[in-house]
């Protein structure tokens, strides 16, 4: 992966995204993609890229388990409460979104990560 690195190094940024979003989860709140970076130390330039691609990673991860989408969690400070529109890209290629209402397919994700009556 560009800029992030590849096998070892990736995966060490995987496994502690999926620790920060499950600590995410726990506390019911979401983080902005700056955050996340930040959280991670992911190092310039394109750190916002580098970030994107490891939450589209996690997403396909999460997906392909099974298990809840954290990915869902990140979100976008242009969109506030949303993630960017590459991640409903993501869903949509995965098979997970048909692309139409994205807003209530990020919410039904949400629901599913915090339970109903989330306040995000």
């Amino acid at each position: 992966m560009a800029g992030i690195g590849a096998g070892r190094e990736r995966e060490e940024l995987l496994e502690r995204l999926g620790a920060l979003l499950d600590q995410a989860r726990v506390q019911r709140r979401t983080m902005t993609y700056l955050e996340v970076a930040d959280a991670l130390a992911i190092e310039p330039p394109h750190r916002i890229h580098k970030t994107t691609r490891l939450v589209e990673i996690l997403l396909k991860r999460d997906s392909e388990a099974g298990r809840p989408i954290r990915a869902a969690l990140v979100v976008s400070r242009a969109r506030p409460g949303r993630p960017a529109p590459g991640f409903f890209d993501r869903a949509f290629r995965l098979g997970l979104h048909d692309g139409t209402d994205p807003d209530s397919y990020h919410e039904s994700l949400l629901v599913e990560l915090f339970g109903s009556g989330h306040d995000s």
